[in-house]
C-alpha cells in the first residue's frame, strides 16, 4: 500500500518536467515568418457590383488591393478544400488605421504603394481558395494579398500543453532548472529512494530548489511614475514576434517615434472570426503584422496593444508599452493617442468577459502611466488625413477614452460594442490612480505653415457627426501643449 501511494507522486513529478522542459527546448524553434504573395484576381477594369473572381490561396489572412473608387467595397468567400461550399469571411472596405500625413509609416506607405488601395485584412486561417465580389464602387487592377502565419518560435515562457507562463529570459531558464530537479527529486521519491536515509542530504537539495524558485521569479518592475495599478499580463513582443523586425524602409529609420505624452486611448476592434482558439491569437497578430508591414508598407504593426478573446494582451507596436509611442492606428490623432484593439468582429456581439476585463485594466494601467484622469476632459489638433476634422482643427473631448469612429468615419469598434463605451469608461475609472504631483513642466510650441485655420469646441460623448466649425483666415498655426503640476483623481468614493 505504502509503495502504491508513493508512485502516486510521479504524477506531479511528471506535471513538473513538463512545465519545465518546453521553456528549455522549444524557445529557440525557428520557422519562417509571415509570408506575403500578391495574387491578381481575373477582374477586368471598370469592374462594378456584381462582379466576381476566384484566386487560389494558401492564405491564413486575406485583404484586397484596388485602384479606382477609394470607397469600394467587397466582399470575402472562402472554401477550405479544392471542392465544398463557399463560407462567408466578410465585407471589407478601406482600410481605416491609418498613420498621420507626414509620418514616417505614411511616407513609406506611399513610396510602396502609390495610389493603391487596400481594405482592412480578414482572419480566414488555412483557406485554399478565395472568391472576391465587387460590392460597391468601380474598381481596376484588382489583386489579393495573402498571407501565411506560421507559429514562429514559442512564446518566452510557453509551458507546453499545460498553458502556462514562466518568467522571460535568464531568470525563466533557472525557473525551469528547479521545476526539473524538484520534478527528478518527486520521480526519484516515487521509485523507492528515502529522503529519510540521508536527511542532510535532502535538506539541503530542498533549500537549493526553494531558492532558486524564489530568486528566478523577476519583481514587478517599478513604475515609471508614483505607483499606478499593476501593468496586466502581457504578451510581449519578445515573444510574439521576435523575428519580426521594424521595417528597413530609409522611411523608417531608425525607430519607433515617441510623443511627449499619451492625451488618450482609442478602442478599436480588428474585424476579424470570433470563434479562433487560444493558441490562434498568437498567429493572428504575427498575421496583421505582416499586413500592416509587407502589405500596407508601415514601419511596424499600427496597434499600440491588441486584446483577443481570451483575455490575453498583446503588446503591438514597439518601443516599450509604458512609452508614448506614435502608432498609426488613429489617422490625424496617432501622436496624442494610444490605441487598443480587441482581436474580433463586434458589429454584431459583444467582447467576451475576459476581452471586456483585460481592456478595462489594459486602459487604467496605461492612463495611469501617462497620469490622465478618464473622466477629465482635453482638447487635441487634427492633424487631417483622413480624421473627422480638417488639419489644424481643434477638437474637445468630454473623456480620454474614445472610440475609433469619434475620430475616423468608420464603424470601428464595431456597432455591438460601440454603444458600451460609457460603460468602460466607468468600469475603468475606479482603477485609475497615481501618487504625487509630476514632477516636471514642459512647455513645446510649434509653428507650421498650413490653409486656414479650422476650430471646433465641445465634442460630446457618443458617436460624432461632422461638426459645425468656424474658419479663421490665418496663414498659420500655432499649437502649444504643457503639461502642468497635477494630482491623481480622488480615491473610489472620496
Amino acid at each position: 500500500m505504502r509503495n502504491r501511494a508513493r508512485r502516486l507522486l510521479l504524477i506531479p513529478a511528471v506535471a513538473l518536467v513538463l512545465l519545465g522542459t518546453p521553456a528549455l527546448a522549444l524557445d529557440g524553434t525557428a520557422v519562417p515568418p509571415p509570408g506575403n504573395t500578391e495574387v491578381p484576381l481575373a477582374l477586368p477594369d471598370g469592374a462594378g457590383p456584381g462582379a466576381r473572381a476566384v484566386a487560389k490561396a494558401d492564405a491564413d489572412l486575406v485583404g484586397v488591393r484596388w485602384r479606382g473608387d477609394p470607397e469600394a467595397e467587397f466582399t470575402i468567400e472562402v472554401r477550405r478544400g479544392d471542392s465544398g461550399a463557399w463560407e462567408p469571411a466578410a465585407t471589407l472596405g478601406g482600410d481605416d488605421v491609418v498613420p498621420d500625413e507626414g509620418s514616417p509609416d505614411a511616407r513609406a506607405s506611399a513610396d510602396a504603394h502609390a495610389d493603391a488601395h487596400y481594405t482592412e485584412p480578414v482572419w480566414v486561417e488555412d483557406t485554399a481558395a478565395v472568391r472576391v465580389t465587387v460590392v460597391s464602387g468601380t474598381v481596376e487592377d484588382v489583386g489579393l494579398e495573402a498571407v501565411t502565419a506560421d507559429d514562429g518560435r514559442a512564446p518566452s515562457g510557453s509551458a507546453g500543453a499545460l498553458g502556462l507562463s514562466l518568467p522571460a529570459g535568464p531568470d525563466r531558464t533557472g525557473y525551469a532548472v528547479a521545476l526539473l530537479l524538484a520534478g527528478a527529486l518527486l520521480g526519484s521519491v516515487a521509485l523507492g529512494w528515502s529522503p529519510w536515509r540521508s536527511r542532510r542530504q535532502a535538506a539541503l537539495a530542498s533549500v537549493v530548489a526553494l531558492v532558486a524558485l524564489t530568486a528566478c521569479v523577476p519583481p514587478p518592475p517599478s513604475p515609471p511614475h508614483g505607483t499606478p495599478p499593476p501593468q496586466p499580463a502581457m504578451t510581449m513582443r519578445t515573444s510574439w514576434g521576435p523575428d519580426l523586425g521594424w521595417n528597413p524602409s530609409p522611411d523608417c529609420a531608425p525607430g519607433p517615434e515617441y510623443a511627449g505624452d499619451v492625451n488618450f486611448l482609442v478602442v478599436h476592434h480588428t474585424v476579424n472570426s470570433n470563434t479562433y482558439g487560444a493558441s490562434d491569437s498568437r498567429n493572428m497578430v504575427r498575421a496583421i503584422w505582416s499586413y500592416h508591414v509587407n502589405t500596407l508598407g508601415y514601419c511596424d504593426i499600427a496597434y499600440n496593444f491588441i486584446v483577443d478573446r481570451y483575455g490575453q494582451i498583446f503588446e503591438g507596436r514597439r518601443g516599450g508599452v509604458d512609452k508614448a509611442v506614435i502608432a498609426a492606428h488613429t489617422g490625424g490623432f496617432n501622436r496624442d493617442s494610444s490605441g487598443a484593439a480587441f482581436l474580433g468582429d463586434f458589429t454584431s456581439v459583444q467582447p467576451t468577459t475576459e476581452a471586456w476585463n483585460a481592456m478595462v485594466d489594459l486602459i487604467a494601467w496605461k492612463l495611469s502611466v501617462h497620469r490622465k484622469n478618464p473622466a477629465d476632459g482635453f482638447s487635441a489638433t487634427s492633424a487631417g488625413f483622413g480624421s473627422r476634422w480638417p488639419a489644424g482643427t481643434s477638437v474637445s473631448f468630454a473623456s480620454r477614452i474614445q472610440g475609433h469612429r469619434d475620430l475616423w468615419a468608420t464603424a470601428c469598434p464595431g456597432n455591438a460594442f460601440y454603444p458600451r463605451l460609457q460603460e468602460l469608461r466607468d468600469a475603468v475609472q475606479p482603477k485609475v490612480g497615481w501618487d504625487g504631483p509630476v514632477a516636471t513642466t514642459t512647455t513645446t510650441t510649434t509653428t507650421t505653415t498650413a490653409p486656414p485655420t479650422t476650430t471646433t469646441t465641445a465634442v460630446p460623448l457618443g458617436l460624432q457627426d461632422v461638426p459645425v466649425v468656424t474658419t479663421a483666415p490665418t496663414p498659420t498655426t500655432t499649437t502649444t501643449v504643457s503639461t502642468v503640476p497635477t494630482t491623481g483623481p480622488p480615491a473610489p468614493g472620496g
